[in-house]
């Protein structure tokens, strides 16, 4: 089950989650591979929130995606099966074609259980275009969005 979180600090997204009994390896702490599926899940309820453009929308109306080029991940303590943990989500640079997410996993206590990078393209998924399948500027429209939420202006968790 996840959440979205009641505040958040300007240009951050914070989604909450409970890790799961199939999130866990035989120890009960989470099996480390899923934190880039979490990541991927803040993402996408990012988009579905203070963005406004359901990532849904995205893929099928507007025929964009953002595969993962580059993904990295450093453990500073296990996160236990039955805790809610803080993904917080942040934009670390925008390029031309690409945009760059930082991510901070946080316990219920606060503590920093691990940080994350992942860089995304924007792919052009029409099949009937030029660039179906190839990275492709973001769009106007995508990209003021980002920046609006980078300057913090964007609308919050929860809010339409």
């Amino acid at each position: 089950m996840s959440v979205p979180s009641d505040s958040a600090e300007v240009g951050q997204f914070t989604w909450r989650v409970e890790i799961r009994f199939g999130d866990c390896d035989p120890a009960g702490i989470i099996y480390y591979p899923r934190y880039f599926d979490l990541f991927h899940q803040a993402m996408e309820s990012w988009f579905d929130g203070p963005l406004g453009l359901p990532y849904a929308s995205l893929i099928r109306q507007h025929r964009l995606g953002l595969p993962s080029v580059r993904a990295e991940a450093d453990y500073r303590a296990p996160s236990r099966f039955g805790e809610q943990v803080a993904v917080v989500l942040s934009i670390a640079r925008l390029g031309s074609s690409s945009v760059h997410f930082d991510y901070q996993v946080r316990g219920p206590d606060g503590g920093l259980r691990v940080t994350g990078r992942t860089v995304c393209v924007v792919m052009d998924l029409d099949p009937s275009s030029e660039t179906f399948q190839r990275a492709i500027p973001i769009p106007s429209d995508l990209r003021q969005r980002i920046q609006t939420f980078r300057r913090g202006s964007a609308a919050r968790e929860g809010e339409p």
